[in-house]
């Protein structure tokens, strides 16, 4: 097992400095964001000086290297457009993210598992009916326009909640609940199929036969052994919830890393996109690792 880790831990860093070849180069294709930062009427001269000062003057190869030698000290560059750090100005917006990505996540997982059970428990019953609806609902369901109805309903309409910004507890209440309504129907999906694979096993019809109690093979073993696909696309949400801020925290103003990702984008700030891309990628990565060591612990006869 440790072998694997270790393995995986090498693949993890090959995958990140492909994915640092990919993003420098491609962020060059945006154009030239000096052509952004200096005014209208700007000379020649101020291009130039621009340019020296952001090591843009240099051959492109000469840039990356630069960029990948500095990156693997943690040192990303400064931002074009706020004039700080690239690294730490990501890492300072991630706490608004990381708050809304575990809100929307505890409300998908925590609703979602629990209904994914009963709709299996209770197969062809109207709960069952309605569990089938709403996921297909939900996973027809545009994040922009839920969080446009959303701000609709409860900011304008009824006046419960404020329509944008971090300002108050309750402004997380909207777009965690944008963020999280295609997961949780995801995750209702899937729970409902792995706990009918489960229940209709054999282990778990020779454990209703020795008259084991119906909780117990519900939770103990038909749940464990349903838990390996559940536990993947818990995983593969974790990226998704990076993804999806990036609408809603641009629909609600919520100044987390994906709206500062998509501010950088139309700032061309090489900088700041690459940090957001490199830290993304690193917990991408991390997470992977320990979804294959909770395979492991789920199931032992998974050995690597």
């Amino acid at each position: 097992m440790q072998k694997y880790i270790l393995i995986r831990i090498v693949q993890a860093i090959f995958t990140i400095i492909i994915v640092a070849i990919l993003v420098f180069f491609l962020m060059r294709l945006t154009g030239d964001p000096v052509a952004i930062m200096v005014p209208p009427d700007a000379e020649e001269a101020d291009f130039k000086a621009l340019e020296q000062k952001y090591g843009l003057d240099k051959p492109l190869i000469i840039q990356f290297f630069i960029f990948l030698k500095s990156a693997a000290r943690g040192d990303c560059g400064e931002s074009f457009k706020w004039a700080e750090p690239a690294l730490r100005l990501v890492v300072t917006r991630c706490s608004a993210t990381m708050e809304l990505a575990i809100a929307a996540a505890l409300i998908a997982w925590g609703i979602g598992i629990p209904i994914g059970i009963i709709t299996a428990v209770k197969r062809d019953s109207w709960f069952d009916r309605f569990g089938k609806i709403f996921a297909l609902i939900g996973q027809a369901t545009p994040s922009f326009w839920l969080g446009v109805m959303l701000i609709l309903l409860f900011s304008v309409v009824l006046g419960w909640l404020p329509v944008s910004g971090r300002t108050e507890t309750k402004s997380i209440i909207m777009p965690a609940a944008t963020v999280s309504f295609i997961m949780l129907a995801a995750v209702v999906r899937l729970s409902r199929s792995a706990m009918l694979d489960a229940l209709n096993s054999e282990y778990v019809t020779l454990a209703r036969i020795k008259g084991v109690p119906r909780l117990y093979v519900v939770l103990i073993h038909a749940f464990k052994n349903a838990s390996i696909p559940i536990v993947t696309i818990m995983a593969l949400q974790i990226s998704h919830l990076f993804m999806g801020a990036v609408i809603a925290e641009q629909i609600f103003s919520w100044p987390g890393v994906g709206r500062l990702a998509l501010e950088a984008v139309f700032a061309r700030d090489y900088p700041v996109v690459q940090s957001v891309v490199l830290l993304t990628s690193f917990i991408f990565c991390t997470v992977n690792i320990l979804v294959d060591i909770i395979y492991a612990y789920i199931d032992p006869r998974i050995r690597y």
